[in-house]
């Protein structure tokens, strides 16, 4: 598809969003100018998937649109902000989470331009390790268990065998980590430390340690502070 037919595909698109947003009208077209002086088709590309998803899933949420929210001069910044993020996002992943955290800033009660921003510029800021975390401590049983139990109980009292010895250990949350995803301790220390400085999760996350007879996924439970719990909500759809 060529420069022409992305841009003719994007207006169409853009039309339909500015039917349900009146007020994005003029942005929708400037980012398109903007962009097109780069004269960068990846960008282009970027820009009208991002206008054909948001027109769709925009129709699935009409009906839950915050007015109050939509209709200040500051959603106009919002909006440019988050078109901007997602044309020089290389990655797929990230771009829809801009959309979604965009999306979600429209329908959740109280939502703050600020808070939106906010969430924008952290989720730029982090690479597939630093989401890849965040997964993991949202429900750390599950994902192990997505991945074929690495982390085993050994505790676990197979059907007919009777355990009489319970072990009690010492597991740390860096090192529950690397049996997990195995990737090297330093990098993961690195995203630790970049989750705990934005308060998404527990001060001293990275160098906890407990001990005990549980099974060991356990210690990565409780960890996500509620900013945490509430960036994940406005990242997932």
């Amino acid at each position: 598809m060529n420069k022409k037919d992305i841009i003719e595909k994007g207006l169409i698109a853009a039309k339909g969003i500015t039917a349900m947003i009146p007020v994005l009208g003029g942005t929708l077209t400037s980012v398109w100018s903007d962009i097109e002086a780069v004269q960068a088709k990846r960008k282009f590309d970027r820009l009208e998937d991002f206008y054909i998803n948001l027109k769709e899933e925009l129709e699935e949420v009409k009906n839950q649109l915050e007015v109050s929210y939509i209709s200040k001069p500051d959603f106009l910044d919002i909006f440019e902000l988050t078109a901007r993020y997602i044309v020089n996002e290389r990655t797929e992943e990230k771009r829809v989470l801009f959309r979604n955290i965009f999306l979600n800033s429209l329908i959740k009660k109280d939502c703050s331009y600020d808070k939106t921003e906010k969430y924008l510029r952290i989720l730029e800021q982090m690479n597939s390790l630093d989401l890849l975390l965040l997964r993991i401590f949202s429900n750390p049983a599950r994902y192990n268990e997505q991945q074929g139990e690495i982390i085993k109980d050994p505790n676990w009292i197979r059907p007919g065998v009777r355990n009489m010895v319970q072990f009690s250990m010492v597991y740390e949350v860096s090192k529950m980590l690397y049996d997990l995803i195995k990737v090297p301790q330093d990098d993961i220390s690195e995203s630790l430390y970049f989750l705990e400085g934005n308060r998404l999760l527990a001060e001293k996350t990275g160098s906890y340690r407990v001990q005990t007879n549980g099974h060991p996924i356990h210690t990565l439970e409780d960890k996500l502070t509620s900013k945490g719990k509430d960036f994940i909500a406005f990242i997932l759809r």
